[in-house]
Order: structure tokens, then C-alpha cells, then sequence
């Protein structure tokens, strides 16, 4: 199924402990720079798709009350609870938990989820549809070894009549280059990845980042030898987003929430006959 609208930017953030599953001790440390975030988004009147690790309503409330405060649209889904590895948690309870802990939150029941790592798999999805939701956005149409190898993986939106649910995957630089569409890979690949990305970005972009990306804090120190390095590199994050959305905005990419994408792509399939 195609995108609803090719030329458009869904900014996502991945709102969790500091750096993934890298740590086995999760921090927050990163969190206590989403005011500037906040700032960033303001400025440059980008709305936001939030898939938040529902601890963080324990851990840093007030983080999460600093997003949903924002002068523009910010929409919140579950991001697992805990963000342990998947062989030392049960899918199921990560799934109930962190739907009931985002419903008592905000008082309403979630629609999206997404997994960590992107490391969803065929049996996550009935999972989901019991639990209520409507989407997922977990797909990295890609190759990361040790957690997925998704290169024949639909790089547009799904629809799993079975569970009537969608898998809305993220985009990748090109498909020569199936590199994710991301802060993370900004920071990495420097101005060969950037150049790419404002010469001939995808269409559409779904752009995704972590506060790690933006903000390197310090428990970076307790991460391997290798992640250190580089989570070290082109360390001005939130200057660098800055300036990619900026390079969005003057090419005319609009820019939407991955919420109204899922409202057009279900309401699409309503339209389709039925066999």
C-alpha cells in the first residue's frame, strides 16, 4: 500500500532509557534535555510522533509532561515498558504493561505501539490486535545483525487483514542504500549520510531520534569501546536537527504525524471493494 502523501516528514522520537538495550542498567539521563527538544520542534513548527517507554512515567514524569505541553502536535504510543532484550522478557506482559501503564498515564487507550530494536515478529501482531491497537511502527526495511535481517521487507505501509491492523515500517536512505532515516545514522555517517539525505531523500521520510542522539550523556562511559566511539561522533545533535528539518521545510516536505498517516491509510482500505 502506497504512503498517503510521498512528499511528507514524520519526525518520531523514541522517548526511552539511555541508549537502548546497549546498557544493561537502564538511565535517564538523556531525558533532561527534551526541554531543548521542545524548543527545537517549536521553532521549526514540526509536530512529533512519541513512542514513549511507559517507565519513564515513574522514572521522569515530568520529561514526559515537557512533550505533551508542546506548542505543536505531539501524539504518544507505548514503547515496551522495561526495553529489556526480548530473550529475557515476555513479549505478552510487555505488551499489557505497557498498554495499562499508558492508559492510567493519559487516561485514554493507546493505537500504536512500537518494539525495541525495530525486532517485531509475525506472532507480536495477534499480540497486539488483542490488546486493541491499530498499528505498529517497528519495520526497519533492513539488515542489523543479531536482531533482523528485513531486506525483503515491504518498505510502505502493510495492512494485516487478519489482525486489521497496520505495520507502518521506517524508511531508508535509497534503496541501494538501505540505511535507516535517522538521527542516529546522521551521527554516525556524518556529511556523506546528510548530503544523501538533502540531495534525494526518500518519499516520504519517517525520520526518527532518540534524546541519546541529541544529547550524549554521561552514561555513554559505561558502553563498549566501539559504541562509545560512535556515539561520540558529530556530537551536536540538536544543532543537526535542526538543520535537516530546516532543509525540509525549504524543499516544501510537509510535515505530519505517523497517527494521521494511519487515519488515511485505514481510511483508504474502507474504500476498497470488498471481495
Amino acid at each position: 500500500m502506497e504512503w498517503p502523501r510521498p512528499k511528507q516528514v514524520y519526525l518520531t522520537l523514541d522517548f526511552e532509557c539511555d541508549f537502548g538495550t546497549a546498557l544493561e542498567t537502564n538511565t535517564y539521563q538523556a531525558v533532561s534535555r527534551v526541554d531543548r527538544l521542545v524548543s527545537v520542534l517549536e521553532s521549526t513548527s514540526t509536530p512529533l510522533t512519541c513512542f514513549v517507554q511507559t517507565e519513564l512515567f515513574d522514572a521522569r514524569p515530568e520529561a514526559v509532561e515537557s512533550l505533551r505541553r508542546c506548542d505543536v502536535p505531539v501524539r504518544f504510543h507505548p514503547h515496551s515498558h522495561t526495553h529489556r532484550p526480548r530473550d529475557r522478557t515476555s513479549i505478552r506482559d510487555e505488551v499489557e504493561t505497557s498498554t495499562e501503564r499508558y492508559t492510567h498515564f493519559f487516561g485514554e487507550r493507546p493505537t500504536g505501539y512500537r518494539f525495541p530494536n525495530g525486532n517485531v515478529r509475525d506472532a507480536d501482531y495477534e499480540i497486539l490486535a488483542e490488546a486493541g491497537y491499530r498499528f505498529d511502527a517497528s519495520v526497519f526495511p533492513t539488515w542489523r545483525p543479531g536482531h533482523f535481517n528485513n531486506t525483503d521487507a515491504p518498505t510502505t505501509p502493510t495492512y494485516l487483514g487478519e489482525f486489521d491492523l497496520f505495520e507502518i515500517p521506517f524508511t531508508v536512505l535509497a534503496p541501494y542504500a538501505p540505511v535507516p532515516t535517522g538521527l542516529s545514522y546522521a551521527r554516525i555517517f556524518g556529511r556523506p549520510y546528510t548530503s544523501q539525505l538533502r540531495r534525494a531523500p526518500p518519499r516520504p521520510v519517517v525520520f526518527n531520534i532518540h534524546m541519546h542522539d541529541l544529547y550524549t550523556p554521561p552514561s555513554v562511559e559505561r558502553l563498549p569501546r566501539l559504541y562509545r566511539a560512535l556515539y561520540r561522533r558529530n556530537d551536536h545533535g540538536f544543532e543537526l536537527l535542526r538543520r535537516i528539518l530546516t532543509r525540509f521545510h525549504r524543499s516544501e516536505y510537509s510535515f505530519g504525524t505517523i497517527d494521521g498517516a494511519h487515519e488515511q491509510l485505514r481510511e483508504r482500505t474502507r474504500s476498497l471493494p470488498r471481495e
